[in-house]
């Protein structure tokens, strides 16, 4: 492996790489799934390789703490089977919300790797105040059988944690490369001759595109 090859863990849900370090050259499989240990847990992911440094892009909200071992057809088979679990666990939080009337949206189901742990991202209406989820937490954590962590993320988390396609076409910037979200204004798209337009100036988050702040001052 040449000096410049870094290695990391892409875990199994958002494309969170936690880089890896200490390791024997002669002992890691590229492209190998591996069981791993984070702050958060027991966890499934598979080792990366990346040529020019680590990219920008690395995981913030998980730090990995070591690598257990790698993965049997065993431990595939039960990664597959959490898919399964998170879009029925989905589904029924977002049953479990409209019961309680709550101003929420559900964004995601995630599941640790043992399932004794499910975190639930949500976001807040527009002008909503959501007073207490106690009640819905517990809830939860009787359906999943599992520790629920509910988690708030707002439009711009959303699409940073999901990614997807920019109006350019490219992979958004938030989810590829950007470390943390460009501070943009309204006055920074109408300095550059632009109207404020959902469909130009918007970006799959609802807010201002990052973007718009490359070329501002220039």
């Amino acid at each position: 492996m040449g000096e410049s090859l870094k290695l990391g863990i892409k875990l199994r849900k958002f494309n969170r790489v936690c880089p890896i370090t200490g390791y024997r050259e002669e002992s890691i499989k590229v492209g190998s799934p591996v069981i791993v240990q984070t702050d958060r847990g027991i966890e499934y992911g598979e080792i990366v390789s990346f040529l020019r440094g680590y990219p920008k892009t690395l995981s913030r909200d998980v730090q990995l703490k070591k690598v257990v071992r790698y993965a049997t057809a065993e431990d595939a088979a039960k990664e597959r089977s959490i898919e399964v679990m998170e879009l029925d666990s989905y589904a029924k939080a977002v049953q479990k919300a409209a019961e309680y009337e709550l101003p929420i949206r559900i964004i995601n189901i995630e599941y640790l790797f043992d399932t004794s742990r499910a975190v639930v991202y949500y976001r807040v209406g527009e002008n909503k105040k959501v007073a207490n989820l106690r009640d819905f937490s517990r809830d939860l954590s009787a359906l999943f059988s599992a520790r629920v962590d509910l988690r708030q993320i707002s439009p711009r988390d959303e699409a940073r944690l999901f990614g997807g396609l920019g109006p350019c076409g490219r992979g958004l910037c938030c989810s590829v490369w950007l470390e943390k979200p460009r501070h943009v204004t309204v006055k920074m798209a109408k300095e550059q001759g632009l109207s404020i337009s959902p469909t130009k100036t918007a970006g799959v988050c609802g807010r201002l595109m990052c973007c718009l702040e490359y070329e501002h001052g220039k």
